[in-house]
This record gives structure tokens, sequence and C-alpha cells, in this order.
């Protein structure tokens, strides 16, 4: 089905409305138990007018993760300018596990691949490498060395498969995941800087 064109002020909110809506939903739910349906009832309009919108309930859910995904960069990056990049990186830590712990389901869904689909993944992937440059940057590492791209990158993973863990665990201890996250960051840093390996 064509999607909708967006001619109007009005047709402008609708769409805005549909996204949020659709959001809430995704985060609150894995994609496979989240329906067009709902999103439309929700909203107050027919089955229809959403594909007319989207096109499909895939393109919807890619259209609503954006924001999202663009919030989460620009927040983990918005520490204060005075803060020591320690604490900056704390900073960016605290707000990930946050924005986790705020949205389980959709964490969990994100992290498993964006529903599966290749766009979802490709995004995400491409926000972590984003992150990756900062660090490598802040660091004085070049991100062309394959053992610095390893070893960041395996970060990532290990930061992303601490927060998962932490989500199934009432007694989840935040501020321990955080120093345990940059206490293995330092180290990886200071192997890489200098080839210096422990035992």
């Amino acid at each position: 089905m064509a999607r909708r064109p967006l001619t109007s002020e009005r047709a402008l909110r609708r769409r805005e409305q549909l996204l949020g809506i659709a959001l809430d939903q995704f985060l609150a739910r894995d994609y496979e138990d989240v329906s067009v349906d709902e999103i439309a009832e929700i909203a107050g309009v027919s089955h229809g007018l959403v594909f007319q919108y989207f096109g499909s309930k895939k393109d919807l859910y890619i259209a609503s993760l954006e924001p999202l995904l663009g919030g989460f960069q620009e927040g983990a990056r918005g520490a204060p300018a005075h803060l020591e990049p320690n604490q900056r990186l704390r900073h960016a830590i605290a707000y990930y596990y946050d924005d986790a712990m705020a949205h389980p389901a959709g964490y969990r869904s994100l992290m498993a691949g964006g529903g599966g689909f290749r766009e979802v993944f490709d995004r995400i992937e491409a926000q972590r490498w984003d992150g990756i440059a900062l660090i490598a940057s802040v660091a004085g590492l070049d991100t062309g060395r394959a053992d610095v791209r390893a070893v960041l990158r395996g970060w990532v993973g290990f930061v992303e498969g601490a927060i998962l863990a932490s989500l199934e665990r009432e007694d989840a201890d935040r501020e321990a995941l955080i120093d345990a996250t940059v206490a293995v960051l330092n180290a990886g840093i200071r192997i890489l800087r200098t080839g210096t390996r422990s035992g």
C-alpha cells in the first residue's frame, strides 16, 4: 500500500501521534506482540490509515525507533563539558543503563537485533561505532588498528551484556556495573597504548 503524502499540518500531527503511540507499544513489548490494530485503536484511527502513513508494520517500527536512537546518542554525549573523560564516560553508561531499565522490553528487542530487521541492526551498529570513535579519540587511539577496533567493540558488547543481565535481577547494582565497565575499558586502553599485559 502506498504511503499517504504529508500535505498538511494536520497530517504531520497525525503521523507524529502514530509514531509516539507505536514507540510506547514497541518499548513496552516485543515487536511480535504489538499489532497495528492496537496502535490504530489507541490513536482512534482506522487500521488502514496507519498503513497509508507507513506502508507496513515494519516501516512503522523503524520510523518509531529513530527518535529513540537519536535521543540516546544525544543523551549519552550530553555530559557537562567540564567533566574529566572518565566522568563523561560514567555519565554515558549511566544514561544508557537508566534508559534500558526504563524500557526493558524495548532494550531487549533492540539488542536482539531490532525485530530482526537489517535496517535497525545497521542503525544500532552505526551508533556503536560512533561511540567507539569518540572513545578512541579521547583516549588517543587509532581506530584503523585492528586491535583497537576489536577491544573497543568487545567492550561495547560487554556493557550491553552486563545491562541485559541486570534487567533480569531486582538487586542489580547500577554503580557497581558502572565501576566495572569503566575499569574494564581503562584496562583495555592501557594495554592498547603500551602493550603491557598483567600476569
